[in-house]
């Protein structure tokens, strides 16, 4: 058997570095000597040069380099093919007294040392193997690392720069503007029309369309500024200066006009805008939370009068007390004329081919359009009303729930996202048992979403005792936007879940990444610690049927995606589940009820 599997093995592509004849011919003899169960394929050049030619013409598994060459000594030797090839494995050639060459060879890069002399064919043919495995780990960890950093520091759908990042450069920038009494601007971008793209094409192609709008940010500025994806439909760019010149006026003028440029996604028309607001360094503010504050007021602005660029001006800071006051005027004539809208977004049993729960969507219909919860929650709760707003939507909600099941139709479970505003409030979970009760329905049906990013922050422990008080009441409760943190996988063991809910992120991921990919390993891992756990372990933003057998292969069974139904209104949600799902060839069934806990 030893045999058979080491006639399998891939032959070593060696390039042999090494000017003295009769070396070279000695090593090239005591590896074929052993060829027969350890193929090697052997390249001799004597000198440096020839090597580097070599390595620029050939992809080589490993090399065998004499560090005493006529046209290069020492560890340079090395340095000068690292820059050729980093991922190929080295294995240096020395003399019996280089030791503390060969060492300084190995921290440079260079995986053994071979002394000269030492000339068994078995013993090299096993060094070189070891070289070659363990180039291989180190890489495979380098490449790891560099995915976890990309990951932690850059959007992953389109590759830009997060928050986080960005904060970090903008941070910087103000400690080299202190230095060096320089400026920078930074511009807060806001798609207008990107709303109406999703709801009407799906998410598929609005993240299509955000890849786009980055592929064009990134095009567009200079090499010294910076851009990043901070939300949904919002993009920043930190301009720096050139050549002593700022002008973000005009630049954000130019990026904005090549925004709305954009006439189509693949073949599907549509229109689409951009409001900026510019800051400028250190005029409009001293940090970055000002910074920050004050871009976002001045992109605002610009909204204000129907997209475009505004500077940020002083009478804005003045204008936000009255802004406000409008705003919750809106919120109050909302909520009293019922201008929100619920959405329901079914989960799937790949199994059963069965809807088995239902999230609930919110939607504002505002100013002639529709606007998401991302739109407007954030200053809902920082006005005070973000918990009235719960509360109706969940009263809308349940109301609807009943008013199903006296028709005959049952969906297991309804799920409700919660956000810190409604986790932080004293009285909420209290105040949501007592609508579920009122509306006949019994908290266990309820599942209640919630973001695992709020579990990251001081407040943590503040709000795992909100969620485990949740349970108390009989409502059920899922981490949403899971992924592969260990500080998100302590969570699945000190709270009592009902369940877990893979982010979107993570299905990019794998696509991107493949079956080979670190993403995949750790969504493995995940499915069988919840499966341990007994923790069921819900996918969304599932979109073809490749998505949903790589899924279904890894053990999720439960899916939530455009593949099978896209987000329905009240009145097309029971036509929906009498015809079932889309994304399977075979016959399927309708809805019933899943006791799924």
């Amino acid at each position: 058997m030893g045999a058979v599997a080491a006639s399998r093995r891939q032959p070593i592509g060696l390039l042999l570095v090494e000017d003295n004849p009769a070396d070279a011919r000695l090593l090239s003899e005591s590896l074929r000597e052993v060829a027969a169960t350890e193929p090697v394929v052997i390249r001799t050049v004597r000198t440096l040069s020839e090597a580097l030619l070599e390595m620029q013409r050939y992809s080589f598994t490993c090399v065998l380099l004499d560090l005493n060459l006529p046209d290069g000594k020492g560890v340079h030797n090395v340095e000068a093919l690292r820059a050729i090839d980093r991922r190929v494995a080295i294995v240096v050639l020395t003399g019996t007294d280089d030791d503390q060459v060969a060492a300084e060879a190995i921290r440079l890069g260079a995986q053994e040392y071979l002394v000269k002399g030492q000339f068994d064919g078995g013993k090299i043919l096993r060094l070189l193997r070891h070289a070659v495995e363990r180039n291989k780990q180190v890489h495979e960890l380098e490449d790891q690392r560099y995915r976890e950093f990309q990951r932690a520091t850059h959007d992953g759908l389109t590759g830009l720069a997060n928050r986080e990042l960005l904060y970090d450069r903008l941070e910087q920038s103000m400690a080299q503007a202190q230095l060096t009494g320089e400026t920078f601007a930074l511009c807060y971008i806001d798609l207008d029309g990107f709303k109406a793209v999703n709801d009407r094409y799906g998410h598929r192609a609005g993240d299509d369309l955000l890849v786009r709008v980055a592929h064009i940010l990134r095009e567009s500025v200079r090499a010294t500024d910076s851009v990043a994806r901070v939300g949904g439909d919002e993009f920043l760019v930190l301009m720096r200066q050139f050549d002593g010149k700022l002008d973000p006026g005009p630049r954000a003028r130019r990026l904005r006009e090549r925004v709305r440029a954009i006439r189509q996604i693949g073949e599907l028309p549509i229109e689409l805008d951009a409001s900026v607001g510019i800051v400028m360094y250190p005029q409009h503010g001293e940090g970055v939370e000002m910074l920050m504050e004050r871009a976002d007021r001045a992109m605002y602005e610009a909204k204000r009068g129907g997209g475009g660029v505004a500077f940020y001006e002083g009478s804005l800071t003045m204008r936000a007390a009255d802004r406000a006051a409008e705003f919750r005027a809106e919120l109050e004539q909302a909520l009293e004329q019922d201008r929100f809208s619920l959405l329901y977004h079914p989960w799937i049993d790949i199994q059963t081919q069965r809807f088995v729960a239902v999230e609930v969507l919110l939607r504002w219909d505002r100013d002639g359009g529709v606007q998401g919860p991302e739109d407007f929650l954030r200053a809902a709760a920082a006005s005070g009303r973000g918990c009235e707003i719960g509360l109706h939507v969940a009263m809308k909600a349940f109301m609807q729930w009943r008013a199903w099941r006296e028709l005959g139709l049952e969906l297991g479970q309804l799920s409700l996202n919660l956000g810190e505003a409604e986790l932080e409030d004293e009285r909420y979970l209290s105040a949501l048992a007592t609508v579920a009760t009122s509306c006949g329905i019994d908290p266990a049906e309820i599942r209640l979403e919630v973001p695992v990013s709020l579990l990251g922050g001081q407040s943590a422990h503040n709000l795992a005792a909100k969620l485990r008080e949740a349970r108390e009441f009989g409502f059920g409760v899922l981490l949403d936007q899971f992924g592969p943190d260990g500080e998100a996988l302590k969570w699945l063991t000190t709270l009592p879940l009902s369940g877990i809910k893979l982010g979107r992120h993570v299905m990019r991921a794998l696509h991107e990444e493949g079956e080979r990919g670190a993403m995949y390993r750790s969504v493995l891992a995940i499915c069988g610690a919840a499966a341990a756990l007994g923790l069921p372990v819900v996918v969304t933003g599932v979109e073809t049927t490749q998505e949903r057998n790589t899924l279904q292969a890894m053990g999720c069974l439960l899916m939530q995606g455009q593949l099978f139904s896209p987000a329905e209104t009240a009145e097309r949600l029971p036509v929906r589940l009498q015809q079932g799902p889309d994304g399977f060839d075979e016959a399927r069934w309708p809805v019933e009820a899943s006791g799924q806990g």
